[in-house]
């Protein structure tokens, strides 16, 4: 590691050796950040740790001028988050201020064929450690009144996907330790945002083209990169970013989109109450034309992205 400017901020990137990560923790260190490239290296559905991919992606920071370190800690339990963030801390002299949650596994199932192992290994990897990192990390941004967290999820947790239950239950659990967490650090300039992004990555590429829709979907997606991704995220990590918390993101290509959150669309009184044949004949017609259609991350997303003309060096 490098001597990390004086002042930079501290960041922690889960994933970082791969992907979106990589590209994130590049950016940041590229930004003056001090980077914990935090990965544990192991395959897309959590087997065969190793330092590897951390190490790599320091090498091209230290070579750029940057300043970064490899963790391979698993920071899925509160002691072992603790012992990346204080790793961090002994590094650098100072606790880190920016967490890039961008760390997962992948395990597909239909919600009845996933075994226990399935869902205990995405879980942990996609929303224990971000929460048991932010846990950690919190006291010290409230206490310092700043910080940045962006959580990488994606759009599965939003509007569903068909045979990812576990992934899709993961990432929806971090839409609410984004809110959650927004809403404690309201009044200190600590911003907590969710990011669903589209890239090319190793995650994208092992999904099987069982359908036409889900071949024009991968058409698609092979022409974005955690490249297009990186520079969304390391805005909302800079001092820039002040005031923007609690919001839900997407970048896809060339495209940066911001989500619409649950809220409600319709609402019925009946001075008397409802009663379930109320609710049949008069509450239904007046609530139908409000639903939700029954679509996924594919059906939305299954066209062409807006693809970059021309990517600047990085």
């Amino acid at each position: 590691m490098t001597g990390a400017r004086p002042g930079a901020p501290v960041a922690i990137v889960t994933g970082g050796g791969r992907g979106i990560g990589r590209a994130v923790a590049l950016a940041l260190a590229a930004d003056g950040h001090a980077v914990c490239v935090h990965d544990t290296g192991v395959t897309l559905n959590g087997h065969q740790p190793g330092p590897g991919p951390a190490r790599s992606v320091v090498e091209e920071i230290a070579r750029a001028g940057g300043s970064a370190w490899a963790s391979t800690n698993e920071a899925r339990t509160r002691a072992g988050a603790a012992e990346v963030v204080a790793e961090a801390e002994r590094r650098v002299g100072r606790p880190p201020n920016v967490l890039v949650h961008a760390a997962g596994t992948l395990r597909d199932a239909m919600v009845h064929k996933a075994t226990d192992d399935d869902w205990a290994e995405v879980l942990g990897s996609h929303l224990s450690v971000g929460v048991e990192l932010t846990r950690v990390l919190a006291p010290t941004m409230r206490a310092s009144s700043w910080g940045r967290i962006v959580y990488v999820g994606g759009a599965a947790g939003l509007v569903g996907s068909i045979g990812q239950a576990a992934y899709c239950v993961a990432k929806a659990g971090l839409f609410g330790l984004t809110r959650a967490v927004a809403l404690e650090m309201a009044g200190r300039d600590v911003c907590v945002n969710y990011l669903a992004p589209f890239a090319f990555t190793r995650m994208t590429e092992s999904i099987p083209p069982a359908t036409e829709r889900l071949r024009e979907y991968l058409r698609g997606a092979a022409l974005t990169t955690p490249a297009d991704v990186a520079p969304l995220i390391a805005w909302l990590c800079s001092a820039e970013a002040s005031g923007i918390s609690g919001q839900v993101f997407g970048a896809r290509g060339a495209e940066v989109a911001l989500w619409s959150q649950p809220r409600p669309v319709a609402n019925l009184v009946k001075a008397g109450g409802w009663d379930a044949a109320a609710l049949g004949a008069e509450g239904w017609p007046a609530l139908q034309q409000h639903l939700t259609p029954l679509e996924s991350e594919f059906d939305l997303f299954s066209g062409p992205p807006a693809v970059l003309v021309a990517r600047p060096a990085r």
